[in-house]
């Protein structure tokens, strides 16, 4: 059932242009709660209350807008602003939309992002529907594993705030090559000993899943398992992304 409590003064809002309300209408709850509110509007009165927070928190909100709406925004709003929204969206997420919209309109909107989100997206559409490539996401902690314990919690304060997931941080060699996994309490546990390297700390046994690898082989591994995500390397055994739960099963 749509929430319509708020919808008067929304409307209100969007005629008076009062922009400083809408802003702090989109910021004063959690995302979730401020979609649900915005269910009501039409997709023209959705976007424009959106482009009265900064486009961070814009995709924040348009996450939890139904499926069917996300493409309708996507696909009929000024292609600067929806490229924009794109770029701050999940990998995966805006590969799945992607694959849902006029060829020509996301050929239009692709030119329009920044070439390495760009390379990513055309990357993720190579691999074929129902392979774990064409499931994972390419954000994810990953870490040289010659770092030190205080080395690579100053970097995953860097790369935290664009991850999906960091319940594994995921340890690679020079050549991007998976060599083995830290979990963040791990990591954090290991605050007394902060010069320990993550070669040292890493457990190596870990299960993969091939890039080729179909959904449901991988879906298996991770539901026999309880796995919270599982990584994706290439046949070379770089790795590429990873898969969450969520996502698989």
């Amino acid at each position: 059932m749509i929430n319509v409590l708020l919808l008067p003064e929304l409307r209100e809002m969007l005629a008076n242009n009062d922009v400083e309300e809408l802003q702090q209408f989109c910021t004063a709850m959690n995302p979730t709660r401020t979609a649900e509110f915005m269910e009501g509007l039409t997709p023209n009165e959705a976007w424009e209350v959106l482009k009265a927070t900064d486009v961070h928190r814009r995709a924040e909100i348009f996450q939890y807008f139904d499926h069917d709406r996300q493409i309708v925004l996507l696909s009929e709003q000024n292609p600067e602003e929806v490229a924009a929204l794109i770029a701050e969206l999940y990998a995966d997420d805006r590969v799945d939309l992607l694959q849902e919209m006029d060829p020509a309109r996301v050929e239009m909107l692709l030119e329009l992002l920044p070439k390495s989100d760009r390379r990513d997206i055309q990357r993720l559409q190579a691999y074929p529907e129902g392979t774990a490539g064409s499931l994972m996401t390419t954000e994810m902690a990953k870490l040289g594993e010659q770092l030190t314990v205080r080395e690579a919690l100053d970097e995953l304060s860097h790369q935290g705030e664009n991850l999906e997931t960091i319940y594994y941080i995921y340890v690679v060699d020079d050549e991007d090559k998976l060599r083995g996994v830290v979990s963040s309490r791990q990591l954090i546990s290991s605050l007394g000993r902060p010069y320990t390297t993550l070669a040292d700390l890493m457990a190596t046994d870990l299960l993969v899943a091939l890039a080729s690898e179909h959904q449901e082989s991988v879906a298996k591994k991770v539901e026999k398992l309880d796995l919270l995500a599982i990584p994706v390397i290439d046949d070379g055994g770089k790795l590429v992304g990873i898969i969450t739960h969520d996502d698989v099963i």
